[in-house]
């Protein structure tokens, strides 16, 4: 196919002109799509954010908002125990109660926290806290038999065991291979304990 001399001439003037349109066109493309896409202000992304004091706005007064944050800090508290990571977890769990200072099961975790550092004063500072609250939580007398039993108070340990199981302490398998109570299992009063205990939750 012949092309004319004159088109010929104008065919780089032509091909530079196309060049600048595109660009221009491309570049006001890819601004526009940024525009629709912000980025979260941590640079990532926005899911999975369950509780960030520095990204949510919190109505502090809120019993609603603390009881939340309460919980939030109470479920990482146990999953940081479950790892061994026993200082961090009981950061979690101060928290969980700084949020709600009547956190029953929040207490509960925390001596138990402390128990595992050997921390025997704070453990029972956390319990009689728990004790002014709701003195008939069994899983508080279960704590205060571990606490006993560590310290080598056997007697005050059955006892604690006792009162836990009238109170309806339920877990059969913690009962029998806690390693808190080994020595509450050798004394002869534990049967006595044992037979209670399958009396109540026959």
């Amino acid at each position: 196919m012949n092309i004319p001399n004159k088109f010929l001439k104008l065919m780089p003037l032509l091909l530079i002109i196309g060049s600048i349109v595109f660009i221009t066109t491309d570049q006001m493309g890819f601004y526009l799509k940024q525009s629709e896409k912000p980025t979260p202000a941590n640079g990532g992304s926005n899911k999975g954010l369950i509780h960030a004091h520095s990204e949510e706005k919190i109505d502090h007064k809120s019993p609603e908002a603390q009881k939340r944050m309460g919980i939030y800090h109470y479920n990482e508290g146990n999953k940081l125990l479950k790892q061994n990571k026993t200082e961090e977890a009981i950061k979690n769990y101060n928290m969980a109660l700084h949020h709600n200072n009547r956190f029953e099961e929040a207490y509960i975790n925390l001596s138990t926290a402390y128990l595992n550092k050997k921390n025997f004063k704070l453990s029972l500072k956390t319990l009689n806290t728990l004790e002014s609250i709701n003195p008939n939580h069994p899983l508080l007398h279960y704590n205060f038999s571990c606490y006993y039993a560590l310290l080598g108070n056997v007697p005050k340990g059955i006892e604690s065991l006792k009162q836990a199981i009238a109170n309806g302490f339920k877990n059969h398998q913690i009962l029998e291979t806690d390693p808190d109570i080994e020595n509450l299992r050798q004394n002869p009063r534990f049967k006595e304990l044992q037979s209670l205990f399958l009396a109540k939750n026959a």
